[in-house]
């Protein structure tokens, strides 16, 4: 294998497989990227066996082959060279020569034919959408994911396809995130799809670039779900398993409408969190006519409280929530205001961003159950 290609389309394709390759692999070629040179293009693969990104750049090839080398290296190597051509060079015992200007390495390789397979797509009539809204989504949900290995059916997030919307929700148990757009560059079949996109996934989804198009396709193949854009296809193992029934959770009945700058929210909730429990995170809000406090009471760290004007002429009440769970929503909102719909302390918080039906493209909703508090 020899080839020679732009350092910035080297580096750029390497940065990509950077989140997807394994650091501490018990399968030691797991922490490499496979490259083949072949018909005037440089292909690349990263996979943990679960996600698996495939790319490519223009090269001029002068010899084909291919060969396995530890990604973060290699990476690291590509984006210390000066800003010039690079040349691979594939010399034996599976070392790769790299060449830029005066500067010359050898990197240490694995035979590719040692690399595991990978899957591939077989669809041919994928779903579509902009890029950018499915990138939205993913923001909007992703911080709501469970962290609990265990809880295999809240790994993801669930992404439903239908004639007339885009949806995608996530949720720990704890809380919950949900957006939809309505579809207006979809796929042109009638029957709809529900796809559990796993964590690590939704985390490079949020990389990849988009076409001319602007578009994404995606969609399933076998076993994996696939996300298409520009060179670059995202291949993730599906999650066979039944996520919760999420509309069930919404509170019908929550009659307290509050509403409130964003940014001063999220501020006043962040100095004020810094005495919470580590561990609960649990602040207090109480409501007021006209007024929020929001405090915290720590026995080992002492107490914070600080007042935030609110739109709200109701009855006065209060209700603990997890600090971090509310600057989760807040720093993912877009508009100036939010909306919180509440009830007692016994309820959940549903908050939306405070927007005229025409300013925001989507809809959203994020709810927090209340936690005792004293």
């Amino acid at each position: 294998m020899e080839l020679t290609l732009a350092k910035a389309d080297l580096q750029k394709e390497l940065q990509l497989c950077q989140g997807v390759v394994e650091k501490r692999s018990t399968i030691p070629i797991l922490s490499n990227v496979l490259i083949k040179a072949t018909d005037g293009r440089l292909e690349i693969a990263a996979t943990d066996l679960d996600v698996t990104i495939l790319s490519s750049c223009p090269a001029t090839v002068i010899t084909e082959g291919g060969v396995t080398i530890e990604a973060r290296r290699f990476f690291d190597v590509i984006r210390s060279l000066p800003n010039d051509d690079v040349k691979l060079t594939l010399q034996e015992n599976f070392s790769l020569q790299v060449e830029s200007g005066t500067a010359k390495f050898r990197l240490l390789g694995l035979p590719a034919e040692d690399y595991p397979t990978l899957p591939t797509v077989t669809s041919t009539d994928p779903y579509s959408m902009p890029l950018d809204e499915l990138k939205t989504m993913v923001g909007k949900v992703i911080f709501a994911i469970t962290h609990e290995e265990t809880r295999f059916q809240l790994n993801g997030a669930l992404l439903k396809v239908q004639p007339s919307k885009m949806e995608m929700v996530a949720t720990d148990g704890h809380r919950m995130a949900l957006i939809n757009f309505a579809q207006t560059v979809g796929h042109k079949k009638s029957e709809e799809l529900t796809i559990l996109i796993p964590r690590k996934a939704l985390h490079e989804i949020l990389r990849l670039e988009a076409s001319e198009d602007g578009l994404v396709q995606f969609g399933t193949s076998e076993n994996h779900l696939f996300f298409e854009a520009g060179d670059r296809r995202l291949l993730a193992r599906m999650i066979d398993v039944n996520f919760p029934n999420y509309m069930e959770v919404i509170a019908r009945d929550n009659d307290r409408r509050v509403m409130v700058d964003r940014e001063r929210l999220l501020s006043t909730i962040r100095r004020i969190s810094l005495v919470a429990n580590e561990r609960t995170r649990a602040v207090r809000f109480d409501f007021a006519p006209g007024k929020l406090t929001v405090s915290s009471t720590n026995p080992e760290l002492g107490d914070a409280r600080e007042t935030v004007p609110i739109d709200y002429a109701g009855a006065t009440f209060f209700v603990g929530l997890n600090a971090a769970y509310v600057t989760d929503f807040l720093s993912a909102v877009d508009t100036p205001n939010v909306s919180l719909e509440l009830k007692d302390e016994n309820s959940q918080c549903i908050g939306r961003p405070a927007a005229a039906a025409d300013d925001l493209s989507y809809e959203y909703l994020y709810v927090v159950m209340p936690m005792r508090i004293a």
